[in-house]
Formats: structure tokens, sequence, C-alpha cells
């Protein structure tokens, strides 16, 4: 049985998409917590603006509404090292000593992945993915936070050099990176 999502809704679902979209084509710029404190007001999109793909999710979840706040603190040092990506994961399961990742593990549900997912060959599963999981992409010591944005499995990410671009996770070079999936609970 699949996991219900707050994107189960079609009019959350293609709210979603639509603001997927909207990141299209900015830059990429570390952000620390300091830069980001209680959600900015100001738009971030577009050249003019800059965004990670921490912060990309955390904007997207916060401009349509799926959840209040959804942050992870971050600092310097997480880019020099790429601890990123581990810590994101602690932060995301509750193992973090901050209320918020104990939030966060509440509003997330951790999806077991199949190996039919990260095989070269495999077919990607449709019915496993859902608009609005979050993927955790490890490429050697460099960890990436995806959101899938459609039921064909195409995702917006934030990629140094490249600036916030589309992809699938059917695509073997990302889905063989696959370490983690997190679906937001429907709101009570």
């Amino acid at each position: 049985m699949s996991e219900p999502s707050y994107f189960d809704d079609g009019r959350k679902a293609l709210a979603l998409r639509k603001e997927a979209l909207s990141w299209v084509g900015t830059p990429f710029a570390e952000c620390y917590q300091e830069e980001i404190p209680n959600m900015p007001t100001r738009d971030l999109k577009g050249a003019t603006g800059a965004i990670d793909c921490v912060g990309l999710v955390e904007h997207i979840f916060y401009n349509i509404g799926a959840s209040d706040q959804f942050s992870f603190k971050r600092e310097a040092a997480d880019y020099q090292s790429h601890r990123t990506g581990e810590k994101i994961l602690d932060y995301l399961r509750g193992k973090d000593d901050d209320p918020q990742s104990a939030r966060l593990s509440a509003i997330l549900v951790e999806l077991q992945i199949p190996e039919t997912v990260t095989e070269q060959h495999a077919v990607t599963p449709r019915d496993f993915f859902k608009p609005g999981d979050i993927l955790v992409l490890q490429h050697g010591s460099l960890f990436h936070m995806p959101v899938i944005y459609d039921d064909d499995l195409h995702f917006v990410n934030a990629l140094p050099r490249l600036g916030v671009i589309e992809g699938t996770i059917q695509d073997y070079s990302y889905s063989q990176h696959l370490v983690a999936v997190f679906r937001l609970r429907p709101k009570k």
C-alpha cells in the first residue's frame, strides 16, 4: 500500500508543479541559516535570485502552503565538507537535537525504496513515487535534495554551476544515487 501524501489532492499537486517550474533557471548559491530566518519574504527566483537544493524544497513547500516552516539549519562548513547530506538525513529523521527536526520527522514519512528503483535496467515503478516526494541523492560525498513535481516523475533540483534544473528519477544517472525518499503527510 502506498503512503498517503499531502499532494494526493489534484489542486495541491498542480500548485506544486507550477511553483516548482517557476524556479527553473534560478542560479545556485549556498544558503546559510542566518540568511533565511523564518522564511524570507523576498523572492529568490529568477536570474537575480539564488538558491541551494535544500532551500529550493523549503521555499516550494512554504510558498504553496504545504508547510508552515520547512527549514534546515546550515552553515558554511557544511558545504566545504559536503556533510550537509548526512545532516539532512539526520534532520529529516528527527535525529538532530533541534525541535524542528522532531517536527519534520512528524510531518514527513520515510519510504522504503524498492530495489527496482535503483537497478540500471529496471523500469522505475511509477506507483512508488508521488508528486511532492523529496529525494535524497548521494554522489560520492555530495548530496542533493530534488523534489518530484508530477506523475511522470520529473523533479527540480538546484545544482552548483547549473542552478535550478529539471530532471527525472527515471534517468539511471539519478536513480542509482537515490539513498532516501521522504513524503509529506496529509495535514490533519
